[in-house]
């Protein structure tokens, strides 16, 4: 049943409707909807066609994308005091504080959070460092997206590579510009070090003789988190994945009995005169020069 203009300005002197924008009206008295300007901003790039369309559309007009879509992730502390989204064709919206990119989207660009299309956390990454976000914020949403499992280092090293050159690094160096954003955001090198191991789909036992697989068969489909549950639960897995890992970082490190957990190493042997020493701390790999193009 249509209804007519006059109906909706009637609806909304009473106070039915509220008027959101040009053609978005919500009933007044539905609850709070934290992600109401994101919402609008998205309904307002084809407010002819209904919700259920387009999401199921490969690519629904437009996506919210970039600084919006880190906040909805939960990645990193950007500040998200404009709506951005990616439309796939040239969009002018008249709301204040949005923007609307131009790019190309596939179906594997985006999912769904909270009822709305968003980029994945590889694609914010992406998208990200294509507009120049200095590397402080960029670092802190590389890091949470990869110790939290919402993407694998393959997805990221990918999303990087095209804007390693912008940053300071060697042309589609995406592996150097990655483990300087991880030094940055102040992950320990052993979490970079398993993400590593995680690519690979076996490693080599302390013998060196029994290859024992940690990954799955497409192993850049394992997270970091899918990562730590395999050598958790596997005793040899995670022997394997020690040695493995102090060769990675240049240490010599005994190989953990069973009771020893992931990234522990065996106790040093104290003086007799019960004083103990410990290494220097190692310094970071970083160094490089990084980009801080500031938002």
């Amino acid at each position: 049943t249509s209804v007519s203009v006059q109906q909706l300005k009637r609806m909304v002197d009473s106070g039915v409707l509220e008027r959101l924008h040009h053609g978005l009206y919500r009933l007044a008295r539905m609850p709070e909807d934290v992600h109401l300007e994101e919402r609008v901003a998205w309904l307002a790039l084809d407010p002819d066609v209904v919700v259920w369309e387009r999401l199921d559309q490969p690519v629904p007009t437009g996506v919210l994308s970039h600084r919006t879509a880190a906040g909805l992730h939960g990645l990193g502390d950007l500040d998200a005091d404009v709506v951005e989204l990616t439309a796939t064709r040239r969009i002018r919206l008249s709301l204040p504080g949005v923007i609307v990119h131009r790019g190309v989207l596939s179906r594997e660009d985006w999912q769904l959070v909270d009822g709305l299309p968003v980029t994945t956390p590889a694609r914010t990454i992406g998208d990200l460092a294509a507009a120049g976000t200095d590397a402080g914020h960029l670092a802190s949403v590389v890091r949470d997206a990869l110790t939290r499992g919402q993407a694998t280092v393959e997805e990221v090293l990918t999303a990087l590579a095209p804007h390693a050159f912008d940053y300071g690094h060697r042309a589609l160096d995406g592996q150097g510009f990655l483990e300087v954003l991880i030094a940055q955001a102040g992950v320990p090198a052993t979490t970079l070090a398993l993400a590593d191991l995680a690519r690979k789909n076996t490693t080599t036992t302390a013998a060196g003789a029994t290859a024992t697989s940690v990954a799955a068969p497409d192993a850049a489909q394992l997270s970091i988190a899918a990562l730590m549950k395999a050598v958790t639960e596997s005793p040899q897995a995670r022997d394997a994945l020690m040695q493995s890992l102090a060769a990675a970082l240049g240490q010599s490190t005994a190989s953990p009995d069973a009771d020893t957990g992931v990234g522990e190493t065996a106790p040093a042997a104290q003086p007799a005169d019960g004083t103990s020493t410990t290494g220097s701390d190692r310094p970071d790999k970083s160094g490089r020069s990084v980009k801080a193009a500031g938002r």
